[in-house]
């Protein structure tokens, strides 16, 4: 009884303490849910109040374009114009305003007002992807700068068409104006421009794959914004830095930086850095093999992207994650974001073309209107002379009445010379409009067609992860002449031999690219087919033969061929068998010792079909360290230099000795660059087409 009774007094304990603990809570809970209300409702109405006094700010701008002198109106405009991009974030009405800044610094000629409306309104065409005409107005900025020799318009000017060119994805001209930049920058001695300049040359070095030089360019830029304590431009040159170690492989310093970089957009609130840090993060992610945070990082920014309306970033996300998906062996999801990246890109490529004829029509349009302004004032000016003329041509006599003649014949002399010139250019302009829209609907589906081509053809290539794992310093040089190439390459393995084929097919371009696929077809059925045919001799042989079959060339006109040289390389005897028509094999041992093994005289297939082919294996021992190159001869007969000659096989012979203790990745670059210096504004003569492999 005594149990029950003390057990009856501790529960009436227990449940008093726990009302009160309950009501406590509750109390504490409701006045916390009453401050954050009264905070969600206060900050609110202080967005509300702060977008009222822009607004009342933009409109008595508005008003004062009523009372200005016209040669104050366009630094009027280029102002309201800026205030409506940064402040109340309408792009709409920012252009509107740039584009009237124009209009009046094109009616006054005033060289320094055309140039700043120019950039004005270039940077606003540029953020809705129309890169073209965008490109176009800072070029008549930059002129205009230059003519009244105005450096701080230059430096703007030639930054932003560096960085449209980086947009439009033409890296070379980015570089080049990026370095004009940074002189016209250290000559001034300005230490932000210098630094801001150094980070858009190393941006355009990383996609020209000079990864050493876009790290000492983005280094030396570092050490200035470190200095100026500029976290706007810190962060960007932190994301490129990631992005440069990124595609060296080294992922530390990648992840070092990038989260340096997202550390500094987060605290300033800087919607397009987090976009670009969060897909470079997925991109390191994927890199780390850890393949579900590279997807989730990469999605998420990506949905950024496209709730901001930036084409560009949405583009480079869905690149991003076809690679990965690409990597876990989703082809399916792969293919969705690879067709998602080519629309997005397609798109801002069609929108800036058809924008363009746009703009063009609206500045044109500017122009006219000029011109039927000044007819009107000479219509005008003429009826007053007239009036003048009558009434006092009874006081001035005979020579008064002569004259009056002769200036209005003048008068009317000169107006019908102008109307005759704006309507012959009223005729050339439609003409060229309608000569635009065709040239670009057809440029728009061929362009189309050739890059579908293209991915159909990589396709056709993609079967070397598994022997790059064993042959691991190696490098493949492709640079079609065209999108699409008549060169290709081919890999397979069998029981621990390797198979690496190179074929340079005739032609390039289209027919060259068909001649491609059918290579890859008839060496995929050979060495798969029940004959068991390995040796590279045999295989030749045998792909000469299928070639002239599926060709009907004992029959038909059609005297298209290859030439072709497959190698096989055992890792266990260390022994390289090699056979080639009419392409040979360079090889350079660890001691710099340089080979040419020689391929036979005929090609596969081609108008010399009756003669019999005879083609023989050679055995080459090899030690670790040496080198196997095979290359289509679009290398050595590439004009360029000093004189527009070939580069020539000796040239190309003696390179590969020199760099031959590089590693694979480095010697690539060092080739590549080589042919850039050599090619310089010279067009591409051929298909280029080069494998590199240290065996090990």
């Amino acid at each position: 009884m005594l149990v029950n009774n003390t057990t009856r007094h501790y529960f009436f304990i227990f449940s008093f303490l726990f009302l009160a603990f309950s009501s406590y809570f509750f109390s504490v809970s409701f006045s916390y849910a009453q401050l954050k209300s009264d905070s969600i409702l206060k900050n609110n109405l202080n967005l509300e109040n702060k977008k009222r006094q822009k607004t009342s700010e933009v409109e008595s701008l508005i008003r004062q374009l009523e009372k200005i002198q016209p040669t104050q109106k366009v630094g009027l405009l280029i102002q309201i114009s800026e205030f409506y991009r940064t402040q109340i974030r309408d792009s709409d009405k920012a252009l509107e305003y740039a584009t009237q800044a124009i209009k009046e610094a094109t009616k006054l000629r005033d060289k320094k007002a055309i140039s700043q409306a120019s950039i004005q309104a270039g940077a606003l065409h540029r953020n809705k992807g129309e890169s073209d005409f965008a490109l176009t107005l800072f070029i008549r900025g930059l002129n205009s700068a230059e003519e009244i020799g105005n450096d701080s318009l230059q430096t703007d000017a030639l930054h932003k068409i560096a960085v449209t060119y980086l947009l439009m994805r033409d890296f070379e001209q980015s570089y080049q104006y990026a370095i004009k930049e940074e002189k016209m920058w250290r000559a001034s001695n300005s230490e932000y421009g210098l630094a801001s300049s150094l980070n858009l040359k190393g941006i355009s070095l990383i996609y020209l794959k000079r990864l050493d030089e876009a790290i000492k360019s983005l280094e030396q830029s570092l050490t200035i914004t470190k200095k100026l304590d500029n976290e706007e431009l810190l962060y960007k040159v932190f994301s490129n830095l990631a992005d440069a170690y990124l595609k060296k492989g080294e992922l530390g310093k990648a992840t070092l930086y990038i989260t340096k970089s997202k550390e500094i957009t987060e605290r300033i609130n800087d919607n397009y850095g987090n976009i670009v840090n969060m897909i470079k993060l997925g991109e390191i992610y994927s890199e780390k093999g850890d393949l579900s945070k590279a997807i989730n990082t990469t999605e998420e920014g990506l949905k950024l992207a496209q709730n901001s309306r930036y084409a560009a970033l949405a583009r480079n996300g869905y690149e991003a994650l076809r690679d990965i998906y690409f990597k876990v062996d989703d082809y399916q999801k792969a293919f969705e974001n690879q067709s998602l990246a080519v629309a997005m890109n397609d798109s801002l490529s069609n929108i800036s073309r058809r924008h363009q004829v746009s703009n063009m029509q609206t500045y044109y349009e500017s122009e006219r209107n000029d011109r039927e302004n000044q007819l009107l004032k000479e219509e005008n000016k003429n009826k007053n002379l007239t009036l003048y003329l009558t009434s006092t041509i009874a006081l001035i006599g005979f020579l008064l009445v002569g004259l009056f003649i002769y200036r209005t014949q003048v008068k009317k002399k000169t107006i019908t010379k102008l109307r005759n010139q704006n309507d012959e250019i009223r005729s050339v302009y439609e003409q060229i409009s309608k000569q635009a829209t065709v040239i670009d609907d057809t440029n728009t589906t061929l362009t189309e067609s050739l890059n579908y081509a293209r991915r159909i053809q990589d396709a056709m290539q993609v079967n070397t992860t598994t022997i790059f794992e064993e042959l691991s310093d190696n490098f493949i040089i492709d640079r079609p002449r065209d999108i699409v190439s008549g060169d290709c390459y081919w890999f397979e393995q069998h029981q621990g031999d390797f198979y690496v084929a190179l074929a340079d097919c005739t032609g390039h371009g289209i027919p060259g690219a068909l001649m491609t696929i059918l290579c890859n077809s008839l060496l995929n059925d050979i060495f798969n087919s029940r004959s068991g045919v390995r040796s590279p001799a045999e295989m030749l042989i045998e792909l000469h033969h299928r070639l002239i079959h599926h060709l009907h060339q004992q029959k038909s006109n059609v005297q298209d061929g290859m030439d072709i040289a497959i190698c096989r390389i055992n890792k266990n005897d260390k022994t390289i068998t090699y056979a080639g028509a009419k392409q040979p094999l360079l090889y350079v041992d660890k001691d710099g010792e340089f080979n040419r093994f020689k391929a036979s005289s005929l090609p596969i297939g081609g108008h010399e079909v009756k003669i019999k082919r005879k083609l023989e294996d050679i055995t080459i021992h090899y030690q670790v360290g040496d080198t196997l190159y095979i290359t289509s001869d679009g290398y050595q007969d590439q004009f360029g230099g000093k004189n527009d000659k070939k580069f020539m096989s000796k040239r190309l012979y003696n390179m590969l000795v020199e760099i031959h203790k590089m590693p694979l990745e480095k010697q690539k670059i060092h080739i590549e660059t080589q042919l850039n210096n050599w090619q310089a504004n010279n067009e591409q003569t051929d298909d280029i087409m080069m494998i590199g492999i240290k065996l090990n």
